[in-house]
């Protein structure tokens, strides 16, 4: 079986599990009269079921529960299913552009693509290592060092950005933090017999909440823009953030004398990664609050206009 194939299966055993408390009657009946059911199965083989739900935990984050009293399966928790839903549109996608290629073979002259970073081919040994909660030896090479390091690394979660891995956990090299480290920078890895344990209440949604990216060298505050029209259409179909707010003109009113302007309100981090993004914008957004971050804005722009007119 492709790996398109059992990726199809995982889509739909996690539907079907998510769309109500399921038997495993129910879902051998949902199986035998399915569309990706190529074998014709009567039913969903007891072994292949549980082996899929093991993947779908290590692949995904997402716990397929069994209620042994009432005798049917669920998905762990809200946040499992909120989070399967971005996942899914996330697979699905990845899957609609794959059929797309597979299509368009004779227009690969045609087609442009970004290269793919590096780094992917330790993504399955990061996965193992996470959900068997093994410590791993990484050798490391960072760009603010002349030459590789080795560190011991306890996996807590992976992250992408920008089409980017990266790794989320403890390093011996900074015991008393949490870091991020991008894969493709990553030498080697190799799996340890040491357990390390994930500190109580760490959760990969609460770690990233209130930060755009991989970067945390800022703390979350109430952080408001102004944008020309134009800009606020690329806004309202592809928020920043989760905690974006478009401010109603009344209230927009309050904080800007700027006609024909839209307002946004975020309650974010300004790190590095999030004031790159805001520049993307260029002279269509304005930032107004925190003023400490207007002020940096300014310079940057007048550091820049400065260096055009040398």
């Amino acid at each position: 079986m492709s790996p398109a194939q059992v990726f199809k299966i995982y889509i739909w055993l996690v539907d079907t599990v998510a769309s109500g408390h399921l038997s495993k009657e129910d879902i051998d009946r949902r199986w035998a009269h399915s569309a990706i059911n190529d074998f014709g199965e009567t039913s969903f083989p007891l072994r292949k079921f549980h082996r899929y739900k093991e993947d779908i935990l290590t692949l995904f984050g997402i716990n397929i529960k069994c209620n042994r009293h009432l005798n049917y399966y669920y998905i762990d928790s809200e946040d499992d299913t909120q989070r399967w839903g971005d996942m899914r549109r996330y697979i699905v996608t990845a899957f609609s552009f794959k059929a797309t290629l597979d299509e368009a073979e004779d227009m690969q002259d045609s087609m442009l693509f970004e290269p793919i970073p590096s780094g992917t081919q330790y993504l399955t040994t990061i996965m193992r290592a996470i959900r068997a909660r093994k410590q791993l030896l990484i050798t490391y090479h960072s760009f603010d060092r002349n030459s590789d390091y080795d560190m011991f690394f306890s996996p807590y979660c992976l992250r992408v950005f920008k089409q980017r891995w990266y790794v989320v956990g403890n390093a011996s090299t900074h015991p008393d933090e949490t870091r991020i480290y991008a894969l493709d920078r990553v030498v080697d890895v190799h799996v340890l017999d040491n357990d390390f344990v994930i500190p109580k209440g760490f959760t990969p949604q609460s770690f990233f909440s209130g930060y755009y990216g991989v970067f945390r060298n800022a703390e979350p505050c109430l952080l408001r823009i102004e944008t020309t029209q134009r800009a606020a259409l690329f806004l309202r179909t592809l928020p920043l953030h989760h905690s974006q707010r478009e401010l109603p003109p009344e209230e927009a009113k309050i904080y800007s004398n700027t006609p024909d302007c839209v307002l946004f309100e975020y309650f974010i981090a300004p790190t590095f990664d999030f004031i790159q993004q805001l520049r993307t914008f260029g002279a269509e957004l304005r930032v107004l609050a925190p003023i400490s971050l207007a002020k940096q804005m300014e310079a940057d722009a007048e550091a820049l206009l400065a260096r055009y007119k040398a």
